[in-house]
């Protein structure tokens, strides 16, 4: 079930012994918990809800207290939060979770309890017995990134609601820097609110001032000056760049991530696949799919393949010599490392 569908039921139709939240949308994953959390009142929460992070507590314990008897009231909820162990990625972990306790708690769930598993990011491994036993007896929610259109709706109902009014320029300004993220978009929203305290209207300079431009968005315009061969101001961000003490090997990976994504959109385009359908299979949020679907159009597959193979060689080149970046960087412009 989508994530914006849950959270339109009642409390009443919440009746599942064990929900798996997934998907990469912040504040969606947030609002569940909120909801969920909600089953136990204010004021037997201290005694019937339970929160336990994966990587400070011990698996055993939350299962402890998930088969725990409900205190002064008929439910308990039991929040798993950061669960490493049901993903590929046990890098740096301090605690080696035995998933066992969870296997045998998936067969048998305590009756007044409802255990609440929250993903991060990452994928469940498929290939793991507890996460196959998981996929089984849970009820899954999808948090997926909000569309663009979503986005706008939701944070222009929410301005509205504090006694705020956003110019439209302004707004797609706010998506634009954002790249319509949600969980971004609502942060900024909360201090342009100070800034337009006095007057109540949120106008495009304040969102020219105040919302910064990420790193990736930097990258997307040094990406379009590069492709469509603008060599002059292509360096120019490059050598800002790095005067703002980015790492060369990180603004090429970077560079490399955009042009791959270019070329998976074109080539998934030419087999029919809607903007929707490329960002769940590509797993990217839809409004980097949008733009990408904009500017694949204007570049042949082969002009992506070269520039893709040239930067490649360029990261190499970064990594073996002991050349300057940015003048390996001019190299790169002129066409050097093409094939």
């Amino acid at each position: 079930m989508q994530a914006t569908e849950f959270l339109t039921k009642k409390s009443t139709e919440i009746q599942q012994p064990i929900y798996l939240i997934t998907g990469t949308e912040k504040y969606l994953k947030n609002q569940v918990i909120t909801k969920l959390s909600s089953l136990i009142p204010s004021g037997l929460q201290s005694m019937n809800l339970g929160k336990f992070d994966m990587e400070d507590e011990w698996l055993a314990d939350a299962i402890n207290d998930a088969y725990s008897v409900p205190f002064m009231g008929e439910q308990r909820v039991v929040i798993i939060l950061h669960p490493y162990f049901l993903t590929a990625d046990k890098i740096g972990k301090k605690l080696n979770q035995d998933p066992t306790e969870l296997e045998k708690y998936l067969a048998n769930p305590a009756t007044s309890t409802i255990l609440v598993i929250v993903m991060d990011d990452q994928k469940i491994d498929a290939r793991k017995k507890v996460c196959k036993l998981l996929k089984k007896e849970a009820f899954q929610i999808d948090c997926l990134a909000l569309n663009e259109k979503e986005v706008s709706q939701i944070a222009s109902k929410k301005i509205k609601q504090n006694g705020y009014r956003i110019e439209e320029s302004a707004l797609g300004l706010l998506l634009q820097k954002t790249e319509a993220n949600f969980s971004e978009t609502l942060a900024e929203i909360k201090k342009l609110f100070l800034t337009a305290e006095k007057t109540k209207v949120i106008t495009q300079e304040m969102v020219a001032r105040l919302v910064p431009q990420t790193l990736e968005q930097n990258v997307f315009d040094l990406n379009k000056y590069v492709l469509n061969n603008q060599k002059t101001a292509a360096l120019r961000i490059y050598h800002d760049l790095l005067l703002q003490r980015e790492e060369p090997l990180k603004l090429n990976a970077l560079l490399i991530g955009q042009v791959r994504l270019l070329l998976q959109t074109l080539i998934l385009l030419k087999h029919g696949y809607s903007q929707g359908d490329i960002a769940e299979t590509l797993r990217v949020h839809p409004y980097r799919v949008k733009l990408a679907i904009q500017n694949s159009r204007v570049f042949t597959q082969e002009k992506l393949r070269t520039a893709y193979l040239s930067l490649l060689k360029l990261e190499e080149k970064i990594k073996t010599t002991s050349q300057s970046p940015e003048n390996l960087f001019q190299l790169f412009l002129t066409g050097y490392f093409d094939e």
